[in-house]
C-alpha cells in the first residue's frame, strides 16, 4: 500500500510539473503575441521617424541651395552696382546679363560708346574695383560710322565674373 501511495504521489508530482510546463508555455506564447503586437506599433513609429529624417535631410539640402543662391546674388548685385557707379560719360549700357556661360557668377556687360578710349577706361576701372574679376575680357563687337556727323559708334562687350569683395 505504501508503494501504491508513493507511486501515486510520484505520478501526481510529475503530472503537476507537466501541467505547470504547459501553463508556462501558454503564458510565454501569450507574452510573445503581446510583444509582437507592441513591436508592430514600434515599426510604424520607426518608419515615421525615418520619413521625418528623410524630410529633414531634403529640407536641409534645399536650405543650403537657397543660401548658395543668396550668396551668388549678393555678389552679382554688388558687381552690377559697381558697373553702374563707374559708368563714364559717353558710354551707355544695353546688356547686363548674369549667369554667362552657365556660371551663376558670370556676367556680360555690353553697350555702346562714341569713343574707344572711353570703353578702354571703363574696362580698366571695372578690372580694378572690388566685386569684379581681374580676369575680365573686352570684346569690340563692331564699329559703325554714322553719316550725319561722322561719329563712330562702337559696340562692346565685357565678360567678367562677380567675386567676393575680399578677392
Amino acid at each position: 500500500l505504501i508503494g501504491v501511495i508513493a507511486v501515486l504521489v510520484l505520478y501526481s508530482g510529475m503530472f503537476w510539473f507537466y501541467i505547470k510546463k504547459i501553463e508556462t508555455k501558454r503564458d510565454l506564447n501569450v507574452r510573445i503575441k503581446k510583444v509582437d503586437e507592441e513591436s508592430k506599433g514600434f515599426e510604424e513609429k520607426i518608419a515615421e521617424v525615418t520619413a521625418f529624417q528623410d524630410t529633414e535631410a531634403k529640407l536641409e539640402a534645399a536650405k543650403k541651395s537657397i543660401k548658395d543662391i543668396q550668396l551668388a546674388q549678393k555678389k552679382v548685385i554688388f558687381a552690377l552696382d559697381q558697373a553702374a557707379l563707374n559708368l563714364p560719360d559717353g558710354v551707355w549700357l544695353t546688356v547686363l546679363t548674369q549667369g554667362a556661360n552657365k556660371d551663376p557668377n558670370g556676367m556680360i556687360i555690353g553697350g555702346y560708346s562714341f569713343s574707344l578710349g572711353a570703353i578702354k577706361n571703363y574696362y580698366d576701372v571695372l578690372t580694378k574695383v572690388q566685386g569684379l574679376s581681374k580676369d575680365a575680357t573686352l570684346e569690340i563687337k563692331n564699329m559703325v560710322v554714322s553719316v550725319g556727323h561722322n561719329k563712330q559708334i562702337i559696340q562692346f562687350e565685357i565678360i567678367t565674373k562677380a567675386v567676393d569683395i575680399d578677392s
